[in-house]
């Protein structure tokens, strides 16, 4: 398929965000595999390894299972209105155990699958914020006397993780509650609910094993392949990813990539240059990953990257979906994967002179 763009030797690369159509992806060896055959000559930055699309889904339905946990609100998980929500038992003491995600056995099964491939590229372990899986479980309510217990939880494995398989994993921290809380917020309190956000985010990241490798997702949510809400542009986004930096700046911790959803749900990226204009005001040094990949809308998505990387004044580190492609027919993911590699090998959009 053509595209209005020519081609150079950019050294961008392409990122997946998480998981694959389940069709494609029965399990790790084979997502892993199809990834491989399909990305063509795209350098990846990671081999996904979730084989599930609605694993986090099926963590919360697990919960009723859980003897300290009784259901508050009943829900098949089917949409965001039907989300169950829990409780902790009268006198029941909430430990790890209750909500352990279960991840290091997982990921020690995808390390083995990418030696089998003899693959190049780490293995990617979706992580959610500790904040977002104590919201989803208990509900806001509850949130601010047990999240201690799910950040405690969320960081015990990734350091197990890390530990055992050090540069053959690399994390991503999956967060629409951020952008969610950061809409949900009056406009003069948004700089301060960065802060916030942005500091309970650097603690999961700095307490891990330093030489961990770390991508931010954020996300506005995909369940259904629809947004949890409708965004009202990238400002907010950054506002935490320039609080974020700040916070590991002082703290001498290097940095994540960032992956900025430029689209959302069923919804392509905007075509107005005006729209990428709050990029212009992101600290310098951070990797972007643009999601700005839509294969329904090839040239909307190639003219996302190019004012994208104008605002940034710079290439993008990667390009990628604005969220996972779990929730896409195995065509579309193909499609995807395609549109990825040819706008990773674009040329790069200059920054009009005076902007600076």
């Amino acid at each position: 398929m053509a595209l209005p763009f020519p081609i150079s030797d950019s050294r961008r690369r392409v990122h997946l965000v998480g998981s694959l159509p389940p069709d494609i992806a029965p399990d790790a060896v084979s997502g892993m595999r199809w990834v491989l055959e399909h990305s063509g000559n795209a350098e990846l930055t990671a081999l996904p390894c979730d084989v599930d699309p609605n694993w986090i889904i099926d963590y919360l339905l697990a919960r009723a299972e859980v003897p300290g946990l009784e259901t508050a609100k009943s829900g098949d998980g089917s949409s965001y209105a039907t989300m169950p929500v829990y409780r902790v038992r009268s006198g029941h003491r909430l430990t790890t155990d209750d909500i352990a995600l279960g991840r290091p056995p997982e990921v020690a099964a995808a390390v083995a699958a990418r030696r089998r491939l003899d693959a190049g590229p780490p293995v990617q372990v979706s992580v959610p914020s500790s904040l977002d899986l104590s919201i989803f479980t208990l509900g806001v309510g509850q949130t601010p006397r047990f999240h201690a217990v799910f950040e405690q939880m969320v960081i015990s494995e990734v350091t197990r993780i890390a530990q055992s398989h050090g540069s053959e994993v690399t994390f991503q921290l999956e967060s629409p509650a951020v952008l969610y809380v950061m809409h949900r917020a009056p406009a003069a309190a948004r700089r301060a609910a960065a802060r916030l956000l942005a500091h309970q985010l650097a603690r999961l990241i700095t307490a891990a094993p330093r030489s961990a490798r770390w991508t931010l997702h954020l996300c506005y949510g995909d369940l259904g392949h629809h947004a949890l809400f409708r965004p009202a542009g990238l400002r907010s986004a950054v506002q935490v990813i320039n609080a974020l930096a700040t916070r590991l700046r002082h703290v001498g911790h290097p940095l994540p990539a960032m992956h900025i959803p430029l689209a959302h749900g069923d919804q392509p990226p905007s075509s107005s240059a005006t729209s990428y204009a709050p990029l212009r005001d992101l600290t310098r040094g951070v990797e972007v990953i643009a999601g700005c990949v839509d294969e329904h809308h090839p040239e909307l998505s190639a003219r996302a990257l190019r004012h994208t990387e104008a605002a940034l004044g710079q290439p993008v580190a990667a390009v990628a979906a604005a969220c996972g492609h779990g929730r896409r027919t195995p065509e579309e993911a193909r499609l995807n994967l395609e549109l990825a590699e040819r706008l990773a090998q674009s040329v790069p959009a200059r920054r009009p002179a005076g902007i600076r």
